[in-house]
């Protein structure tokens, strides 16, 4: 399948869509009132972000005026085109079908779904017909719509055309009761043709030609003397096969454990056990080599996957050592998990925890995060290490929308099966951390410290101050780009850093956040400002305002109260 699309009877408006390699739809929508009736084109993502496709299209374009819509319009129930070459120069057809008013049959517009012809060229080209016969699929014009790789030199297949011309009448007028059977000659040697026409509902009539010369016909005579000839060889080729068998059964166990060695070298572990032998060096190796992937399968499940691919690849012992880099730090945490594991068993905690981590993990590996380590219930991530990644801070603001969004079917499903539920916490920063092997000679992890892991921690935790779920710093939202809505939260005073903080609330991708949430953002934002300037009179009003718009939001009337105690204080402008 190629294409699908729908064209409206009434004003001409069209559009299609198609799948592109990596998964992206392409929408085409076009209008004849609009821009002279030029397609539109633009891109959506897996993730549902859109983006404009600027290509050269000619304007104009009307669908009722197309020879397949007309075909449509004039006939009840699916019309099929004859082959023709799309725009991407691939050979496909063209399958219509009119809707219709139930009562009056009145044309209300037409869908189409056009299909690209590669898979049957494919299957043909690979089929065999003796030897050298070939096998093709026409259409009743005589063109060709699948057939054998040509010869350099024959671009039209001219043995096609000797058999075609060899037929009493032209291809179309082919009966479909029986097959046609020609014989003709070809540079100096003798065919035989055989055409069978076939149809489908729809209109769609092809003919399938088998052309094979007339002497593999004799191809029995021609094994027998091949069968004659071998039995001549067979105790040399039985004497060969044992010997090869036996180098085979040594050198192919050999060959898998190598295989299997390198890919340990580049920390792909195989799950297939090595192969066994009846010699006992060769069981042996194969025994080690199934015990050394075990254990590093186990070590990978405690340090970061990546970090054991470089350190394979670079065949060093690790060191002490770090370098400065910069990074965005996540700290996802469970709001009220120790009150909850009060209540419920240890084992279904254990489950409970494997869900959730489960789920958060594989949030993080999909945005090209690193998970440093699991601290109970919480996790600490990293973007940006031990790998380079470009946009990290993108990378990490899309895994924790998407860490909030499976832990809310997780939640779903709990409810549905009477179980308890509980929240997610998340900060997130940008900046500057020693990020490398750190602890002593003896023991040590791959992690990072410094002030910007310490203030992604602290962010996480201001979270059940304000009621949030994802709180950022500011430069987060700076280095993150256009793709997210935002919502300045407040200037805090973090402990351990002597300057306040901007804390910014990620509310989501640009384009799928209600415009409720945004117009109170916006109202909260506007109170943010005059609580900042200390005109806390109306800040308190605006904050109010806004905990209107939004009655579910605890930030609002935090700071609305915050405000009414400041106005009662009245201090000094500073």
């Amino acid at each position: 399948l190629a294409w699908v699309s729908y064209s409206e009877q009434a004003t001409g408006h069209f559009v299609g869509a198609w799948r592109d390699v990596d998964g992206a739809v392409v929408l085409n929508r076009s209008a004849p009132e609009v821009d002279g009736g030029r397609p539109y084109e633009e891109l959506v993502t897996p993730l549902g972000l859109r983006f404009p496709l600027q290509r050269s299209l000619a304007p104009g374009y009307d669908p009722r005026h197309s020879a397949w819509y007309q075909r449509a319009v004039a006939t009840r129930g699916v019309v099929w085109s004859e082959p023709f070459h799309f725009h991407e120069g691939r050979l496909g057809i063209t399958a219509a079908l009119a809707l219709r008013e139930p009562g009056s049959g009145e044309v209300r517009g037409v869908f189409t779904a056009d299909f690209f012809l590669d898979d049957i060229a494919a299957f043909v080209s690979a089929l065999t017909v003796g030897r050298t016969g070939r096998t093709y699929v026409l259409a009743p014009s005589g063109e060709m719509i699948a057939g054998p790789r040509l010869r350099a030199g024959d671009p039209t297949d001219s043995l096609l055309g000797a058999a075609v011309a060899a037929l009493p009448g032209p291809l179309a007028q082919l009966r479909l009761t029986e097959p046609y059977s020609v014989l003709f000659d070809y540079e100096g040697r003798r065919y035989a043709a055989v055409f069978q026409p076939f149809a489908l509902a729809g209109g769609l009539r092809w003919v399938i030609a088998v052309v094979v010369p007339e002497s593999e016909f004799l191809g029995i005579v021609y094994d027998n003397a091949r069968s004659t000839l071998l039995v001549g060889v067979c105790a040399l080729l039985a004497a060969l096969g044992l010997g090869y068998l036996l180098a085979h059964s040594i050198a192919d166990p050999l060959r898998r454990i190598s295989s299997d060695l390198a890919q340990v070298g580049r920390f792909t572990l195989s799950p297939e056990p090595s192969p066994s032998s009846f010699v006992q060096e060769i069981a042996v190796v194969s025994e080690s080599v199934d015990r050394m992937k075990a254990g590093l399968r186990s070590f990978g499940h405690y340090v970061p996957v990546e970090l054991v691919r470089d350190m394979l690849a670079q065949g060093a012992e690790a060191r002490l050592g770090g370098t400065m880099r910069e990074l965005t730090v996540q700290f996802c945490d469970i709001a009220g998990f120790t009150t909850l594991s009060e209540t419920i068993s240890p084992w279904q905690v254990v489950d409970y925890l494997a869900e959730y981590l489960q789920a958060m993990s594989a949030a993080i590996r999909a945005n090209a995060g690193t998970i440093d380590k699991f601290v109970g219930d919480g996790i600490l991530a990293l973007y940006n290490a031990p790998h380079e990644v470009a946009d990290h801070a993108a990378h990490a603001c899309q895994a924790s929308l998407e860490a909030v969004y499976r832990l809310d079917r997780l939640r779903t499903r709990w409810i549905a099966e009477g179980r308890p539920v509980f929240d997610i916490r998340i900060g997130l920063n940008t900046g500057e951390a020693l990020v490398g092997n750190i602890g002593t000679p003896d023991r040590f992890a791959y992690t990072a410290v410094g002030d910007a892991v310490n203030l992604a921690s602290r962010l996480e935790g201001l979270n059940k101050v304000y009621g949030t779920r994802i709180l950022a710093s500011a430069a987060v939202r700076a280095a993150a780009g256009p793709g997210f809505e935002w919502r300045c939260l407040d200037r805090v005073a973090v402990l351990g850093r002597s300057e306040s903080t901007l804390v910014c609330e990620l509310l989501g991708y640009r384009g799928s956040v209600p415009a409720g949430v945004l117009a109170a953002r916006d109202r909260y934002e506007a109170a943010l400002d005059a609580y900042l300037a200390q005109r806390f009179a109306e800040a308190r009003q605006a904050f109010a305002a806004a905990a209107a718009l939004m009655p579910a939001d605890r930030a609002a009337p935090l700071m609305a109260r915050r405000a009414a105690m400041l106005q009662q204080l009245a201090p000094p402008p500073v």
